[in-house]
């Protein structure tokens, strides 16, 4: 069994479990080990590593041993092990040993597909699916019914619309297909593709279903059209009033129309079957404008009813947390963790931990999620990471990382977060070497693109190649608001202010987030529009309180201390751990 070294920060889980958690992972979509154990001299490399927990002396085994082997029910079970694993480069040995034992099948073509886009090999991902849709035994249409919507819905969306944008007879699809190849354009943050392709699929008597028309009010509000947005709200409405009682809410506040929306909710408030939800919703508001005291008042009043109790208590630690109650926060974060609650309140509770010096409690919080077997892998080693980053320990969240890759080798995820937590250590000349390597391997990453000309950018380096970067990986996800904002970023470290503004302008009514903020205000400040900065930084205190990015940017440029303009609560809190979630 491979030896892997320990972080130097007491709290992590060993080696050993971290690796149980891992075959727990594969456990659960199939990849089991052997009921019965036999002698070790029989097992082959793959069975001998997911005996001793070791998922990726498994997939690295079961990868050798479709390599040696010419039956394809081996390489098919290597690459389903691999990917359980989160072990991608075994997976695509493992894919590419399937095509040559099985090319002609249908499964095999679809699966070693899928795996081609995880790597982000989009050439490969346009010749294997482009292959199996020619073949003469399948009907694409059919196909495509089976393969797009797990693509369309998933992480897998912006990688797999440039493949099948281009490889797709559109005029032969159903306006089934179409409609669902317009969410996999809005989910890969291209808006106007996404609804064309919706108006397309309406010419063919298609698109008229809920899911989509929502789709279409979501993307026509991001794309700034109010009255297509509106319109689409209203339809879904009258198709089916009781469902979709709230869509015209979500418009409006998507329009950033918050008045309207409260307004609108305050009059179903009264129709006793919506009642509670629009108290609900009427919580989330005030949360989302800094009312810290009406979102109390609104979740404590949950809670006492037992309405949504678990959520409740999430957002009165996250109230707690805002307004400095440490103690109060943590324990009503412990109560969801002790529930069985996922990895959000988990993450804000080592975080709070960590900043107070008690970093090997925080990461007791990641390995007692990982042993539980729920947890996934990658996601969580993420977020132990920006813990330890967010309490300064950025050492410490890169020993982390490097940990998570001998488990996991050239994880493109668990790479993007290194290089990210270098830079933030100040190894900025590491971090952009890292993020080279990873756009090595991956050059069609439109994120990985945009990470390193973000990075040259920030740090006011190749500003001409960082924006060359940053305009690629936009012409692939042109409504992605990272992106955007990294547009308007390196234009203005170019020096071409009012070319950036109404470009961080429109990144920033697309996702009031707090860094995007920071930018768009400090474009303003220096173009003499300050009273405008001012207001944007106040806002984006308020979404995003914890913003270092956005608090440092505004001290720097007022020379005062960045406070969120939230109104204090007008009772003292009430204690979230008195409720059961």
């Amino acid at each position: 069994m491979r030896s892997l070294a320990r972080p130097s920060i007491a709290g992590f889980a060993s080696a050993a479990l971290l690796l149980g958690a891992a075959v727990a992972e594969a456990q659960t979509v199939g990849a089991a080990p052997p009921a019965a154990a036999p002698r070790a001299e029989s097992q082959s490399a793959g069975e001998r590593g997911l005996a001793a927990g070791d998922c990726r002396m498994a997939s690295e085994g079961f990868a050798e041993d479709a390599r040696g082997s010419r039956d394809p029910a081996v390489a098919y079970r290597a690459v389903e092990i691999a990917k359980a694993c989160a072990h991608l480069p075994a997976a695509w040995r493992s894919a590419q040993r399937l095509l040559e034992l099985d090319p002609e099948n249908v499964e095999a073509l679809r699966l070693a597909g899928t795996v081609a886009l995880e790597m982000a090999r989009y050439d490969d991902a346009r010749r294997i699916f482009g292959g199996l849709l020619t073949k003469p035994d399948v009907e694409p249409d059919r196909a495509l019914r089976d393969i797009l919507p797990p693509l369309a819905e998933g992480d897998l969306a912006p990688a797999a619309w440039p493949v099948f944008k281009d490889i797709l007879d559109r005029p032969s699809l159903s306006p089934q297909v179409v409609a669902v190849l317009a969410r996999m354009a809005c989910n890969a943050d291209d808006l106007k593709s996404c609804l064309a392709l919706i108006d397309e699929a309406r010419a063919r008597d298609g698109g008229r279903d809920a899911a989509t028309i929502r789709l279409a009010a979501t993307a026509a509000a991001a794309l700034g059209d109010a009255d297509r947005a509106l319109a689409e709200a209203q339809l879904v409405a009258q198709g089916d009033p009781e469902q979709h009682r709230f869509a015209a809410v979500e418009t409006l506040v998507a329009l950033d129309r918050r008045d309207e929306a409260r307004a609108e909710i305050e009059r179903i408030a009264a129709e006793p079957d919506h009642a509670v939800e629009a108290d609900r919703r009427l919580a989330l508001l005030a949360l989302a404008d800094g009312d810290g005291a009406e979102a109390q008042r609104r979740f404590a009043g949950r809670m006492q009813r037992d309405q949504g109790a678990g959520e409740a208590l999430f957002y009165l630690s996250l109230l707690a947390e805002r307004e400095g109650r440490t103690d109060v926060a943590l324990q009503g974060y412990q109560q969801l963790i002790n529930a069985g609650a996922g990895l959000a309140p988990r993450s804000r509770a080592a975080r709070l931990l960590v900043k107070r010096g008690e970093a090997p409690a925080a990461m007791r919080i990641f390995d007692g999620f990982l042993r539980s077997g729920r947890a996934d892998f990658i996601d969580t080693e993420v977020a132990r990471a920006r813990a330890l980053a967010d309490g300064g320990m950025h050492a410490e969240a890169v020993q982390g990382i490097d940990l998570a890759l001998q488990r996991h080798p050239d994880h493109p995820e668990l790479l993007y977060q290194r290089a990210v937590e270098l830079d933030a250590g100040g190894k900025t000349r590491e971090a952009i070497k890292g993020f080279e390597a990873l756009l090595a391997t991956r050059p069609q990453d439109a994120a990985v693109q945009n990470a390193l000309g973000y990075t040259l950018a920030d740090r006011d380096r190749e500003l001409r190649r960082a924006e060359k970067l940053i305009r690629s990986a936009l012409a692939q996800r042109p409504d992605n608001a990272a992106f955007i904002d990294s547009l308007g970023w390196v234009l203005y470290r170019r020096g071409k202010l009012r070319e950036a503004a109404p470009i961080l302008e429109r990144s920033w009514r697309l996702t009031q987030e707090g860094e995007i903020a920071a930018h768009y205000g400090e474009v303003l400040w220096k173009l003499g529009q300050q009273a405008e900065a001012r207001a944007v930084w106040a806002r984006g205190l308020v979404s995003s309180p914890d913003s270092k990015p956005l608090r440092a940017t505004v001290e720097r440029l007022t020379g005062k201390p960045a406070t969120p303009a939230m109104p204090p609560p007008s009772t003292p809190a009430a204690s979230p751990g008195t409720a059961q979630p």
